[in-house]
């Protein structure tokens, strides 16, 4: 049996809804869609801004450029939701993030992170 490839379906849908009901999605509906989900969710995932991840849009704000591929943005007291500028940090890639906390762990022995 053959699977049949979905490639390329999601932009087809996209568009397609774009063609039949051109007044559907506005700004004004979009906004609208976001303000009645704000505050919904359980808390345990990164916050959003008009579908980023809005620690992304912070670190950009804060160093006035978009971030380049493979940049990680790190939440300094470990709460995902404090997107604070002083509470990010921005790492060139994984490795130099991942080195970070080694030395962190090794500093304090422990790293204490909230749950």
């Amino acid at each position: 049996m053959k699977i049949k490839s979905l490639k390329g379906v999601s932009e087809h849908m996209k568009r397609l809804n774009r063609e039949l009901n051109p007044t559907r999605m506005t700004p004004q509906v979009k906004e609208k869609l976001r303000h009645s989900r704000l505050g919904t969710g359980t808390g345990e995932y990164y916050e959003k801004t008009y579908g980023r991840h809005t620690h992304r849009v912070v670190a950009e704000q804060m160093l006035g450029r978009k971030l380049r591929p493979g940049e990680v943005v790190h939440h300094i007291d470990g709460d995902k939701r404090n997107n604070t500028p002083s509470n990010l940090m921005v790492f060139k890639n994984q490795a130099e993030h991942a080195a970070w906390h080694v030395k962190l762990n090794s500093f304090f022995g422990e790293e204490v992170m909230p749950t």
